[in-house]
């Protein structure tokens, strides 16, 4: 859409400046996409967001999860987002000018190495968003999650917070370019530590915050339902 081709800009111009000069542009571009779209937003658990960085494990609906993310979490955050992104243009420069990490999901070396790199940068300036189940939901239903989340958040020794999104498979379908103007939910939970453990914990910590993604999504879906209802009176 067009908000999103002119902030693109501004937001590859800031980045010359500095990695945290795009961040303020963001937030202005979520809010004006979600505001010219009249998708209504709530968000719980943002109190259990760490001080210090961390890695966000969260499900992916639709394209507007970033947007939805971005209103509420001020914070200095970036995405882990598949390679395939970097050759839009305007928008994948942004993309990468920004400071998001790029994968191809493989599971390559090549893969590997950048989410070493990417750790390294967790520990010192900036938190990650990974979308861990590794592509958009068709029906909002979550699925297994990659374990890339637990292994960068145990790589970085940062906490490994979950949360889920919810209602925004409604408000752009995938594979439709029809938006609609539904209400959507962002619940965080409370972080998973991870200091003192070892890769070996990568399984048991994917399931851990798997678990703990499917109990905020029904949180989630209980406060979209809510204001559905009231949108309907």
């Amino acid at each position: 859409m067009g908000l999103t081709g002119v902030f693109s800009s501004v937001v590859a111009a800031l980045s010359f400046v500095d990695e945290r000069a795009p961040d303020g542009a963001l937030y202005l571009w979520a809010e004006s996409v979600l505001r010219a779209t009249g998708v209504r937003t709530v968000c719980e658990g943002l109190e259990h967001l760490p001080a210090g960085n961390f890695v966000l494990a969260v499900n992916h609906q639709s394209h507007f999860d970033a947007p939805v993310m971005f209103r509420h979490i001020r914070r200095h955050v970036r995405y882990v987002a598949k390679k395939q992104l970097r050759s839009v243009p305007v928008f994948g420069y942004a993309l990468e000018r920004a400071g998001n990490i790029f994968v191809d999901r493989t599971g390559g070396d090549g893969d590997k190495a950048t989410l070493q790199e990417a750790a390294r940068a967790v520990r010192e300036r900036v938190s990650v968003v990974f979308f861990a189940e590794g592509t958009r939901s068709d029906d909002g239903v979550l699925r297994p999650f990659k374990k890339g989340a637990a292994v960068m958040a145990l790589a970085a020794q940062v906490p490994l917070v979950p949360a889920a999104i919810a209602g925004t498979h409604r408000i752009l379908e995938k594979g439709s370019k029809l938006v609609k103007p539904r209400p959507a939910a962002l619940v965080i939970g409370a972080p998973l530590a991870t200091q003192g453990l070892g890769p070996d914990s990568r399984e048991a910590l994917t399931l851990r915050a798997h678990a703990e993604v499917a109990r905020l999504l029904e949180q989630g879906n209980r406060l979209v339902s809510g204001m559905s209802v009231d949108e309907s009176r």
